[in-house]
């Protein structure tokens, strides 16, 4: 924000002219009023800056609040304390557990792997010519499935009917339900090979036949238990996946079991030797609501260190802060802390404290015992759960708290934040209306102040000149009358 606006080139010349006829410093003398006149908008800057400063530290502010009310939030959550994890002896599954699963062991024997359909060509094309072989023109294959479901890829306009062709034009088609390929078989003949993109028997290969191109046709007939008239032949057949979860059968269609057990997903990987067993244990994860609580401690002390820098006010040159002695700030902090003073009536674990979780009375911030906490949530896992869960835990009391400084919309609370924001932003648009109407001000004076001091140039530069001439004209009579 400069005041330089009121000088412009128009005028420019009339303020370095001014004087020239009369010999006076009135450019000066225009430049000095100027400046007294334009002093009290350096003021008015001032307060706008500072204003902003203070705007913008609130934004600061309110960034950190929102942190600390984040990770409340999740240690509010039931899920953060009944979250479990998995661990699984035997090679043949592996398992995760999301959120929900519940403790508990279970053994699990796997007696047989999902797999899909497999075909093959009946006679091997030779290497020589696979690559330019042709398998008629035109045409459509026709692909149908044990579910029912049938894809036709049309062949027409395909140029390139050569074993590649027809492999590229099956494999280019995502909805046909087989994956196609070539296999070598090392004398100098390739295979045509069809696997079917899924596993399970209800996405066996029922059927395959071709239209409208004999030639291929010739090379690709499949009837699924047809005893003659194949051209391919069944290599592989497709079955589900099988499996006993303390001793009740399973079956999937896939290698990967999610219904089973409730939230936990398997994952077999090869078929249990006869007479073992793998064995999966569902336990609770510590791991999740100390994660938790170390993330809630840093937000929390991250808060503490901002108001502290926001808040600062250094001794040594008497220089001040954004927010220094600013009782918005000051209350929001007292508030969060406040918050902190949770207390249960019943169980062995009834305040912060006994979980490990302590004031620092120097900085405000929060020291945390991981050791101190990690026992309470091993031996006291319900107890640990209220402390932040229930309806007077850590999490409600720290949710009123922040709903109470950032507001919450869906309450229809407006924030101490925002209504000290609000106030701020009044108060420039104040400020910057009465630096416009200086500013108009002392532009107006300026030109008035010009038009003045010139027509005073004029004048004193007539009066000398009117002077000159009649002392000339008294010194020429003199002179002849002498």
């Amino acid at each position: 924000m400069t005041t330089s606006a009121i000088s412009n080139t128009a005028n420019a010349g009339l303020i370095t002219s001014l004087g020239v006829g009369s010999s006076l410093d009135l450019a000066g003398l225009l430049s000095q009023l100027q400046a007294a006149e334009l002093a009290p908008t350096t003021v008015l800057a001032n307060q706008i800056n500072s204003a902003q400063t203070k705007i913008s530290a609130y934004a600061t502010l309110q960034s950190a609040i929102q942190a600390v009310q984040s990770a409340a939030a999740t240690l509010g959550k039931a899920s953060t304390f009944d979250s479990v994890k998995s661990s699984v002896t035997g090679s043949d599954i592996t398992a995760t557990a999301a959120t929900g699963a519940i403790a508990g062991s279970y053994k699990v024997v796997v007696t047989a792997l999902a797999q899909a359909d497999q075909l093959q060509s009946s006679t091997a094309i030779p290497t020589a010519t696979a690559g330019s072989q042709s398998f008629g023109s035109g045409g459509s294959i026709t692909i149908t499935l044990a579910n029912g479901s049938s894809n036709t890829i049309d062949l027409t306009g395909n140029s390139d009917t050569s074993l590649q062709g027809v492999i590229n034009a099956i494999n280019n088609d995502s909805s046909a339900g087989v994956n196609a390929t070539a296999v070598n078989n090392g004398s100098g003949g390739e295979y045509l090979m069809l696997t079917g993109s899924q596993t399970g028997s209800t996405n066996a290969i029922s059927s395959i036949s071709v239209s409208g191109n004999s030639t291929l046709a010739s090379a690709l007939t499949y009837t699924a238990g047809a005893s003659s008239g194949n051209t391919l032949t069944l290599s592989q057949s497709a079955q589900n996946a099988a499996a006993t979860i303390n001793g009740i059968a399973v079956t999937s269609s896939s290698n990967t079991i999610a219904s089973a057990i409730n939230d936990v997903t398997l994952t077999l990987n090869s078929v249990t030797a006869s007479g073992g067993s793998n064995t999966l244990n569902l336990t609770a994860d510590a791991s999740v609501p100390e994660n938790a609580v170390q993330a809630f401690v840093t937000a929390y002390n991250t808060l503490q260190s901002t108001i502290g820098s926001l808040t600062a006010f250094n001794t040594a040159n008497s220089t001040s802060s954004p927010l220094t002695g600013d009782n918005t700030t000051h209350s929001a902090q007292t508030a969060i802390a406040a918050a902190l003073r949770v207390y249960i009536g019943t169980g062995t674990l009834q305040s912060l404290a006994d979980l490990g979780i302590t004031t620092d009375a120097q900085t405000g911030k929060l020291n945390l015992d991981t050791t101190k906490l990690d026992t309470a949530i091993t031996t006291d896992p319900t107890d640990v759960s209220a402390m932040f869960t229930g309806t007077s835990g850590l999490a409600a009391q720290m949710q009123s708290a922040t709903n109470t400084i950032l507001g919450n919309s869906a309450s229809g609370v407006t924030g101490t934040l925002s209504y000290a924001t609000s106030g701020l932003q009044q108060t420039i648009t104040a400020l910057q209306n009465q630096y416009n109407t200086l500013l108009s001000t002392v532009t107006g004076d300026m030109n008035r102040y010009r038009t003045e001091f010139t027509n005073l140039d004029t004048m004193i530069a007539t009066m000398n000149s009117t002077s000159t001439y009649l002392t000339q004209q008294f010194a020429a009579m003199n002179k002849s009358s002498g």
